[in-house]
């Protein structure tokens, strides 16, 4: 791909992928509570079901595999608490346990944002927290692959997360993270990294976590477009491929009402994937309930699939 790699002075132990992704699509019933407040804008699709490994926790960097089989995704035990330890971590069809991912480290540093290519490589975002001589971060959260010895620099020397490789066109896609606390998406592909124009990125807005089809031309991402409901407005948008690194107006694929005023609770919808044949979607909703004067939010998992016509 022609990235700047660059080896880790201590790399941690090579992790093993614990399962393969298979050629076919695993079609066996999902349950879950219907409990959710997201529409998907296209017709034919179930009531999205939030998945029943769910809990009390927070989940965040939802990917569900090709073939339907597993979910990765970040968790924090317990929401807001200092000490929870965030992991990432997988759960086997129907979704009902979870088990820690090996990419997932045991010092202090946190990996996020799974995402597994055709090839069948991992690639997701980690932090790279030094204890010495003081406590700081050695570079900003930056993406690396398989066993985290290699960092994927896009060059841009702010945060980069949330990757998605696009085997079929060879382009590596991310969201960057501003000083401003803006995001971006931005792609790699010759060498060269390009932060995607309008209509893609918008200003003063949030535009994340893209996941592309496998023929790299459609793009499913977040965004906080079209919404002025401060930053937790986010919906999922769909784009169509125009040409070389061209993308046509985004429209609305899933959205989230906004605000929910007589509950008191507005939120969103984002970190959206699906299987290969785009049959079965998996995707986040931010709910933010207001409490006093203090706003409570809580991520969970959903799951949706294309109903028989």
């Amino acid at each position: 791909m022609g990235l700047t790699c660059s080896p880790q002075d201590e790399p941690p132990d090579n992790p093993l992928h614990p399962f393969i992704v298979l050629e076919d699509v695993d079609s066996s019933p999902v349950t879950g509570e219907a409990d959710g407040l997201a529409i998907i804008q296209e017709e034919g699709w179930s009531i999205p079901v939030k998945l029943p490994v769910d809990d009390d926790g927070a989940e965040d960097g939802t990917y569900i595999t090709r073939d339907g089989r597993h979910v990765l995704f970040y968790h924090v035990p317990t929401w807001g608490h200092s000490d929870a330890d965030p992991q990432i971590y997988f759960t086997e069809r129907p979704f009902l346990t979870r088990q820690v991912h090996p990419i997932t480290s045991e010092d202090f540093n946190a990996e996020a944002g799974p995402y597994l290519s055709e090839a069948g490589d991992i690639y997701y975002a980690r932090t790279f927290i030094v204890l010495e001589p003081t406590p700081h971060q050695e570079r900003p959260i930056s993406i690396v692959i398989n066993d985290g010895t290699t960092i994927l620099d896009m060059g841009t020397g702010v945060i980069e997360d949330n990757p998605h490789y696009c085997d079929a066109m060879d382009e590596l896609y991310a969201n960057i993270e501003h000083a401003t606390g803006d995001t971006d998406i931005a792609v790699f592909k010759d060498g060269q990294t390009t932060i995607l124009p309008e209509p893609i990125n918008l200003p003063e807005r949030l535009d994340l976590h893209p996941f592309l089809t496998d023929d790299c031309q459609t793009m499913y991402f977040t965004s906080s477009r079209g919404l002025a409901v401060g930053s937790f407005s986010l919906q999922i948008y769909r784009s169509e491929r125009l040409g070389e690194l061209e993308w046509s107006e985004p429209e609305l694929f899933i959205s989230h009402p906004q605000p929910g005023a007589a509950e008191g609770t507005h939120g969103g919808v984002g970190e959206f994937s699906m299987t290969r044949d785009g049959k079965q979607r998996v995707f986040l909703e931010l709910t933010i309930t207001t409490q006093g004067e203090d706003l409570i939010g809580t991520n969970k998992m959903y799951y949706a699939e294309k109903m028989d016509e």
